[in-house]
């Protein structure tokens, strides 16, 4: 990512960049990636598929425990738990060989 130095600070898009502000600071980043329709149909995007239905199983896991401890988290002064506990679900959701 592209970090924004300069008194005026974007927040937008501009000719395909996307400039936004995030607790590391203001950022920019270029538009790119594949179509929705084509990684949903691709069979080329099988695999891309199964990682967002993983994905997806650990960030709705991560939202009970959010909701569970709610009342601990909220003094929490560290904004990344959601990121660190969705990488712990996520750890766990793909140790499944079942699914």
């Amino acid at each position: 990512m592209a970090r924004q130095n300069g008194i005026i600070k974007l927040k937008g898009t501009i000719g395909g960049i996307s400039f936004y502000k995030t607790a590391d600071g203001h950022l920019a980043r270029e538009k790119g990636g594949v179509d929705k329709s084509r990684i949903a149909n691709d069979p080329a995007f099988q695999r891309t598929r199964e990682n967002g239905v993983e994905f997806r199983t650990a960030g709705k896991g991560g939202k009970l425990v959010r909701n569970a401890i709610r009342i601990l988290l909220q003094n929490a002064k560290d904004k990344r738990v959601v990121n660190r506990l969705t990488t712990e679900l996520l750890k766990i959701v793909i140790t499944d060989t079942t699914n």
